[in-house]
């Protein structure tokens, strides 16, 4: 009987600790747990009592090329002093390993450890994370790759996406037509102002959950799996979606506030970038 077709299986575990670590850990003993199942998996590695995390991309959502390009990024956010969780090589000085899973070939890349914790908002945290998104947004700008990366632009974000969601809510034709009409406003109005939006590297979901903050009020980056060239202003309001559910409004205004000011003390923006 043939193998009945596979959209994103789940890699073991076992299979994970014992041929893909040795590559970049030798003969250690490295533990493997499944911690997030997702659009790609991620998995909690620990070799002697120190964490990592593995990524195992999803079968067609990445490129070779776009994955060399944010693992590059990460290095070069290393080299400058960027708080972030950066590629761990194999032994043989090689960042990406290839496993050849039911669905097809999937990617594997190792991350350090992001050290501390996700933290609840308060104006305090949210001032510590505009002033690192800042520097973040800083250090990206000298970032050269050879490497081709997917844009973020009203394509990615808008023409890519919502046409996979129209279909959904056939059953609620009132959400559907909401929908179809702000996609409609949303591009003509970002189509009007892209012009006039300085361009750059973005994370790309820098929406508060993205990150570590230590007991110094450090703050530690990971996952760039969406990366990429586009608007970093946009990247800066991406944060409103950590606020925006709220009950207090007031609350999260004050948040927003205090993540922006942060933001514009390190890395000033005007024109439309700031509005």
């Amino acid at each position: 009987m043939s193998l009945f077709p596979v959209t994103h299986s789940v890699l073991s575990q076992r299979a994970l600790a014992a041929e893909v670590l040795p590559l970049h850990f030798g003969e250690t003993p490295a533990d493997c747990r499944l911690l997030v199942r997702g659009m790609n998996d991620t998995y909690l590695i620990r070799v002697e009592g120190t964490p990592y995390i593995l990524r195992a991309y999803r079968h067609g959502h990445r490129t070779l090329p776009d994955i060399r390009h944010e693992l590059d990024l990460l290095r070069h956010l290393q080299e400058q002093g960027a708080g972030v969780a950066a590629p761990v090589a194999r032994q043989d000085g090689e960042f990406i390993t290839e496993v050849a899973a039911p669905e097809g070939a999937r990617y594997i890349a190792l991350f350090t450890y992001a050290p501390g914790a996700s933290r609840s908002l308060t104006p305090e945290v949210a001032e510590r994370y505009g002033q690192a998104a800042a520097g973040l947004h800083q250090s990206m700008e000298s970032y050269e790759s050879s490497h081709r990366r997917y844009p973020i632009d009203l394509r990615h974000l808008l023409d890519d996406r919502v046409p996979c969601i129209l279909p959904l809510l056939e059953h609620r034709p009132d959400d559907m037509t909401f929908v179809s009409r702000m996609w409609r406003f949303l591009y003509q109005h970002l189509d009007a102002i892209a012009p006039s939006l300085t361009r750059g590297l973005c994370h790309g979901d820098l929406n508060g959950g993205n990150c570590h903050i230590d007991d110094e009020g450090r703050v530690t980056f990971f996952d760039f799996d969406c990366e990429g060239p586009g608007w970093p202003a946009y990247d800066v309001a991406v944060f409103n979606w950590t606020t925006r559910d709220m009950p207090d409004q007031n609350a999260a205004l004050r948040l927003w506030h205090a993540y922006y000011d942060a933001y514009r003390q390190v890395r000033p923006l005007a024109g439309p970038d700031a509005d």
